[in-house]
């Protein structure tokens, strides 16, 4: 893992997610993420599912290490970013300070093949050796990472001190003129370096078109679902106000029935009471009168005289007689009183429970993105079908 450093606009890309510093030996996995090859060794050891830190997208299926020797295997397999490899190196060297390479004074330059920073009276010495007349110096001023990676030299991965020239299509391998003539001479096909470059540059900008024109159109994918997600929310918003209008209809029916039957009740209970209050109070009264006349006559036995027992005999008898008669008849009333009676139709309560039930229907049809629509319906038209159940419970 190399120092982080550099101020370039590469920096992001050039650091490890996991590390956080610049990559080094960056290998490319299957999900297009660049790790460290050691950061990446370190992750499988701890995660053996082998998924990527970033996208949780398969690395490599956990089986493989069991059929090698461990993970070193698995992940040498993954191919380098050499790309990514130039361009850390490029960030590595412009984040350095920016002093000339013989003087020590403040650089100005850059030479492109040696990498090394020049101040103005260098640079023109520079460009004056033989040796080094023929490489490219540019401004640091002006020097991106992305442009000093691109411009570095190819050189053989064999005889490094030479550059690569040719490229073999059966190994898929820039080389040199001597692997040509030694390691490569039986294989057909060798092509310049610069004339595979180009096929490859016009391949790579193929793929970069319909990459971006798929990543155009799933952004419209997103952008239409997130439309979607938009329209469903209004459509529930719309649901859930009609639902609480039908809902609150239905409870100001029910409120209404269960008024009017409480009210049907109790006057049917005030009515029933006036009625049994005022033969209670005619009871009353003619209890009170037997008890007089009964008192009278008890009285009479225990302390009259003869004479005055036969008076008050008289006196009473047919007084006594209306009176056992007028109660016979108050008694008579008590037969012909009400009770209150209240009858809830079973029926009509069941088939208003079972209307209830089916009252809502919420539908989720298939529709196809762009927009995408979820037809969402709320039925309240079986609210008409029991609202008169309702009212007449």
């Amino acid at each position: 893992m190399a120092t982080a450093a550099g101020t370039s606009s590469a920096d992001t890309e050039t650091e490890c997610s996991v590390c956080h510093e610049l990559l080094k030996n960056p290998k490319l996995l299957p999900c297009a993420h660049v790790l460290c090859r050691h950061c990446l060794l370190s992750w499988l050891a701890s995660n053996p599912e082998a998924f990527c830190p970033l996208c949780r997208g398969a690395i490599a299926d956990p089986n493989e290490k069991n059929k090698t020797k461990g993970w070193e295997e698995v992940v040498d397999a993954l191919p380098d970013d050499v790309a990514m490899a130039a361009l850390v190196d490029s960030t590595r060297v412009l984040s350095q300070d920016h002093v000339c390479v013989v003087c020590q004074s403040t650089a100005v330059s850059i030479c492109l093949t040696c990498n090394d920073m020049m101040c103005t009276s260098c640079r023109q010495a520079h460009a004056m050796f033989s040796m080094s007349r023929q490489h490219k110096i540019e401004k640091l001023s002006s020097m991106t990472a992305e442009e000093l990676a691109a411009s570095q030299p190819d050189h053989c991965s064999v005889h490094t001190s030479k550059p690569c020239e040719l490229f073999c299509p059966t190994h898929g391998a820039a080389i040199c003129h001597l692997c040509a003539s030694a390691k490569h001479r039986a294989c057909p096909d060798l092509t310049e370096l610069a004339e595979a470059a180009d096929k490859s540059r016009e391949e790579l900008s193929q793929i970069v078109t319909s990459l971006l024109t798929e990543e155009q159109q799933l952004e419209e994918a997103v952008a239409a679902l997130e439309r979607h997600l938009e329209a469903t929310e209004k459509v529930v918003q719309e649901a859930v106000a009609e639902i609480n209008r039908t809902c609150d209809k239905l409870e100001n029916s029910v409120k209404e029935c269960r008024r009017r039957l409480m009210k049907m009740t109790l006057d049917a209970k005030a009515k029933v009471k006036d009625t049994v209050l005022a033969v209670k109070v005619t009871l009353l009264d003619h209890r009170g009168r037997l008890t007089s006349h009964r008192r009278v006559a008890d009285r009479t036995t225990r302390s009259s005289t003869d004479k005055g027992m036969c008076d008050v005999t008289r006196a009473l008898r047919d007084r006594v007689k209306d009176k056992l008669v007028t109660c016979g008849q108050r008694r008579a009333d008590l037969k012909s009183i009400s009770m209150v009676t209240l009858t809830i139709d079973a029926a009509a309560v069941a088939r208003i429970d079972k209307e209830l039930s089916e009252l809502g229907q919420v539908k989720i049809s298939p529709a196809s993105v762009g927009p995408v629509q979820v037809r969402t319906s709320i039925m309240v038209f079986v609210f008409v079908a029991f609202y008169p159940l309702i009212v007449s419970l």
